[in-house]
């Protein structure tokens, strides 16, 4: 189903962005933890689409749970082999991120299921389109995508059907998860769970793939692809820099791993914002469409997604 719930409209423009994560293997605790300190990091603003990453199922109805903290709000999210948090990668806890939005903002969030992750896709298209009677044909925004483990690639799978309904201009991260846990409300399990936020606001994105095997270079294109994602927000503070990593990739870099993320966080506090939240997930595929990157899965590859403010000028 959809979850269309009216907020009070903002008057900023501003992307308000709360993150945060907590370590626990109690996960429900970890993530309701969580959800009350993203909250608070908002500034007073009312979140609307929620995000919940956790690294193994929870132990009760999550989507109910962080609404008793955070009030009637779209979540979306899904269970991760690790999070990449500003404290390094954390494999027991959960990771949190509330938006709120600015003026001319709307969000979707969808949990879908299917006989195929295609029909999944195709439902979670029609039901976001269906709350936003009044955009676009083609709506602008960001979407973040998470599909059960053992569904099929995620670019054929989802975001190939997914960009024919919401078209080239929800730029979308997609994830195929490592448990087929998948967060959302929907009347069965499933199979697929997008959270959308419709509105002019700024993002960058950018690709790192497996052309190199050495780990030096495959972190110097894991920078080059953080160079590329706060490119596109063209001198603006980013709000928000999200990695999705393949765990192919992060086993393939063995020690090196956490200078990896390591190098991410330092180039967005070296060029970006100091206090700019950086933080991901591992998958176990990758893939992403918008901003010249096409729907096409990434083995072994890393995203890359900078947020900004809102833009006036509604550019391709």
């Amino acid at each position: 189903m959809i979850d269309t719930v009216a907020h009070s409209q903002q008057t900023s423009s501003r992307l308000h962005v709360g993150v945060a994560a907590r370590r626990s293997p109690d996960t429900l605790k970890a993530a309701l933890a969580a959800a009350a300190a993203a909250q608070g990091e908002l500034d007073g603003a009312t979140p609307a689409l929620v995000i919940v990453v956790t690294t193994a199922p929870p132990s009760g109805d999550i989507v109910r749970a962080v609404r008793g903290v955070l009030g009637p709000v779209g979540v979306s999210g899904g269970v991760a082999s690790a999070l990449l948090t500003s404290d390094g990668v954390m494999t027991e806890g959960a990771l949190v991120i509330c938006v709120a939005r600015g003026d001319g903002a709307t969000t979707g969030v969808a949990a879908t299921h299917g006989r195929t992750l295609t029909d999944a896709a195709q439902a979670a298209g029609r039901l976001v389109l269906a709350g936003w009677p009044f955009r676009e044909r083609y709506p602008r925004g960001i979407g973040l995508a998470f599909t059960a483990r053992g569904t099929g690639a995620p670019a054929g799978g989802f975001l190939a059907p997914w960009r024919e309904l919401v078209g080239p201009k929800m730029r979308t991260l997609c994830g195929t998860m490592a448990d087929s846990t998948i967060f959302g409300a929907c009347s069965a399990e499933p199979l697929a769970s997008v959270g959308c936020l419709e509105a002019p606001y700024a993002m960058g994105l950018a690709v790192a793939g497996s052309e190199h095997t050495e780990p030096a270079m495959m972190i110097h294109d894991t920078v080059e692809a953080t160079r590329n994602a706060l490119k596109w927000l063209n001198g603006q503070r980013p709000r928000l820099v999200l990695a999705l990593e393949s765990a192919a990739r992060y086993r393939a870099l063995g020690t090196a791993a956490a200078m990896e993320w390591t190098a991410v966080r330092e180039y967005v506090g070296e060029h970006g914002a100091s206090d700019t939240p950086v933080v991901g997930w591992l998958c176990d595929e990758v893939a992403a469409y918008g901003r010249g990157v096409h729907p096409v899965d990434l083995p072994g590859g890393l995203i890359l997604a900078a947020l900004g403010d809102a833009q006036r000028e509604r550019n391709a």
